[in-house]
């Protein structure tokens, strides 16, 4: 299409262009850089200390006087001190001024001594000219501030869904710590203010920025209205801001994932294709993969290739299956290399890496992409952010040469605190406890404790030694998902994270909508250059890949390694691995916190007024495992300790003990908080031995089948 053809076909008023080809889709990607050359020196994040401990959000500054503006619900109320932070990482103090929250009417005013310092200030947009469709940059800090290294603010780009005279509903993901930070045009104006999270990253609200300038000069004076703010000065509870109305939630034609955006964005991987397959385990699709060689190599997540399988198969660029076996893995970045019999084209990686604002497409198995996105951030290890990383449970100070020479080791940590009902509480982990080694890696101090842990999986079983009084013992835990944290949940239902979503060292943070079960294939520029592959779906806002600059070299090593194996790598047998639950009396009992998570929605949480427990149970494929070792011969009943609501009790679910299968439904109990035993029969154990203890879902769902605490196996003759 010729340039003048193009630029005509973008519409290219206040944030419209109109993505009809590659050509079109260009012209976006260089207004998102424009825009964002100018909003993110602008943006701001910001921390607060109080009685109730610290808090932090996000804001974007409006004048030369040093006024910044962000959420009603950040400042919560004038005169508070807070620290801002620049864009380049330097720090000032400031206070909050006045505010206004009532619900979703939601800003606030920061102020700061400009003194002699350098700064950019936003333009101020309009509201009025935002129309549905329009695209929109947000820019915040999710999930707060990292500072070790600084992280800057991350940008995503959505379109406009909805709009009224205080709100704008938008399709860019959203989480917390982006409150309070800045919805700009593709003129790089401020329109909005973040301000909710929905319960899918499509589904957010920013206050926009018509209702707020008439309350400017009044917060200025540091007035305080609203609702919401009245009863946060008294002390009283207060509820976050609601978002808009969906009312076009179900129109794809302007949103950001519109089919006519995916299909004018296709001729992009058209090369990427023909380097996609599907990676499926027990006909289950657990991911995609890369085309590693032309010689039938193909790379993939490790994680999500389950190593006690050996039913492996491939999807090819054509659709043919065919099987697979695991051959080499890189455990340091979850890929693993699988062989199958079949030629390829010789795989084309580009060494040069996207540049923050660039648009990014992800690969399918079909002819248009699954999906694309921006990239967020510029080169970026990841840190504090990575919310969905694995857990332990610890805090620790490296050991002193006092403490190490009582207990006869040269390095170590000492423990200071472990949480309760942690993986490391369950596994026997004390405070004051001397541990040497977690996970097979020394550890000298908390950062290297906490990139043992980020190697690995929610799920995986790890070992951790421990020293006492120069006798070294070796503790089993099983690692879990970070405890819910407030605001919205950092995997949602349609978009959950992966098992293992960190410790890969520095990757492209993108903003692309993906599912766990999308990982491992390829990513492309709009040239269709192919630039990484997809590695980790983290959490709501944001997706991993890592760059063919890491990726490429890591290949050389695991082609070798699999070409010199003239067998697969050895199936691991499921009653060897992991914690084994020893029976001790009469009951065996299964807590949900020691279970084996099979699948990708299922999550064991531990709320601190709750029990421990397996929720969001919404994928009839997900399941609990458990590897039993029975000490006594009989027959034994089930029970299963359970929560459930009335509206979706009475599903069925299935309790495997060996080649036992016993059925049972759910019982309502009233709240999700509240539990109750429903037994669901009996099985016979010949003789003493191990067998695994599986419960999983007995057919289609209807809404989510229960909250699992435990099952209980008791003893009957």
């Amino acid at each position: 299409m010729p340039v003048l053809t193009a630029l005509l076909a973008c519409a290219c008023a206040i944030g419209q262009v109109e993505v009809v080809d590659l050509e079109s889709a260009r012209v976006l990607e260089a207004r998102v850089q424009e825009a964002l050359a100018k909003a993110l020196p602008a943006s701001v994040g910001i921390t607060a200390l109080s009685e109730q401990g610290g808090s932090s959000g996000s804001g974007t500054i409006i004048s030369k006087e040093g006024w910044i503006l962000t959420a009603g619900h950040v400042t919560e109320e004038p005169g508070q001190q807070v620290t801002i932070h620049f864009a380049d990482g330097s720090t000032v103090e400031g206070k909050t001024a006045g505010l206004h929250w009532d619900g979703r009417e939601d800003c606030g005013l920061i102020q700061f001594d400009p003194g002699n310092r350098e700064f950019a200030v936003a333009e101020l947009g309009d509201g009025a000219s935002m129309k549905i469709g329009a695209w929109v940059l947000t820019l915040g800090h999710t999930y707060g501030i990292e500072r070790d290294p600084y992280r800057g603010p991350v940008v995503r780009l959505g379109r406009v869904r909805f709009v009224d005279a205080v709100s704008i509903n938008i399709d860019a993901p959203l989480s917390s710590g982006d409150s309070g930070g800045g919805t700009f045009d593709l003129d790089g104006r401020l329109i909005g203010i973040n301000s909710t999270a929905g319960p899918e990253p499509d589904w957010n609200t920013a206050v926009n920025i018509d209702f707020v300038m008439p309350r400017l000069e009044e917060m200025k004076r540091g007035v305080f209205t609203g609702a919401s703010a009245v009863a946060a000065s008294k002390g009283d509870k207060v509820d976050r801001p609601t978002s808009v109305p969906q009312h076009d939630v179900n129109d794809r034609a302007h949103a950001k994932d519109s089919p006519s955006i995916l299909t004018a964005l296709a001729p992009s991987i058209d090369e990427a294709i023909l380097m996609t397959v599907g990676v499926f385990v027990q006909g289950k699709q657990v991911g995609l993969g890369t085309v590693a060689s032309a010689d039938g190599l193909v790379v993939a997540k490790a994680s999500d290739v389950d190593a006690t399988s050996d039913d492996i198969s491939v999807a090819l660029p054509d659709g043919l299956m065919v099987a697979a076996k695991r051959m080499a893995v890189d455990a340091e970045l979850d890929l693993v290399i699988l062989q199958t019999n079949e030629a390829f084209d010789e795989p084309m990686f580009a060494m040069e890496a996207p540049a923050q604002g660039a648009i990014v497409v992800t690969a399918g198995r079909e002819l248009k992409p699954l999906a694309y996105g921006v990239r967020s951030l510029g080169e970026y290890r990841p840190g504090r952010s990575d919310i969905t990383a694995s857990y332990l449970g610890v805090r620790a100070r490296p050991a002193t040469p006092t403490e190490l020479e009582a207990v006869g080791v040269e390095g170590g940590v000492v423990l200071t605190m472990v949480s309760a009902a942690s993986p490391a509480m369950r596994a026997g982990l004390k405070p004051g406890d001397c541990v040497t080694r977690i996970a097979g890696l020394a550890v000298r101090d908390q950062r290297e404790v906490g990139e043992a842990i980020r190697k690995h999986a929610s799920g995986d079983v790890i070992d951790i030694e421990r020293v006492r009084e120069g006798a070294t013992e070796v503790l089993q835990a099983r690692l879990a998902p970070r405890p819910r944290q407030t605001g919205p949940s950092p995997s949602s239902p349609k978009f959950p994270a992966s098992r293992r979503a960190s410790g890969f060292g520095p990757v492209i943070q993108h903003d692309t909508a993906l599912r766990a079960n999308q990982m491992g294939g390829p990513i492309t520029t709009l040239d269709g250059k192919v630039v990484g592959i997809n590695i980790a779906r983290v959490d709501r806002t944001k997706t991993y890949a890592l760059a063919s600059s890491v990726l490429v070299p890591a290949l050389e090593h695991l082609l070798a390694a699999a070409r010199a194996r003239t067998e697969p790598l050895p199936r691991i047998d499921p009653l060897t691995v992991g914690v084994i639950t020893k029976q001790e009396g009469p009951t065996v009992r299964l807590d949900a916190n020691t279970a084996e998570i099979v699948g990708t929605t299922l999550r064991f949480v531990h709320p601190e007024d709750g029990l421990g427990h397996l929720e969001r149970w919404v994928d009839a494929t997900d399941a609990a495992r458990w590897v039993v070792e029975f000490t006594k011969a009989g027959d034994y009943g089930v029970r299963v300790l359970q929560s459930c609501m009335g509206e979706v009790a009475g599903q069925e679910f299935e309790v495997t003990v060996g080649e036992t299968k016993l059925r049972g439904r759910t019982e309502a109990t009233g709240d999700w908080d509240v539990y109750k035993g429903v037994a669901v029969g009996a099985f016979h154990v010949e003789s003493p031995g191990r067998a695994i203890v599986e419960i999983k879902t007995g057919g289609a769902l209807k809404g989510p089948l229960m909250n699992l605490h435990a099952v209980e196996l008791k003893r009957s003759s």
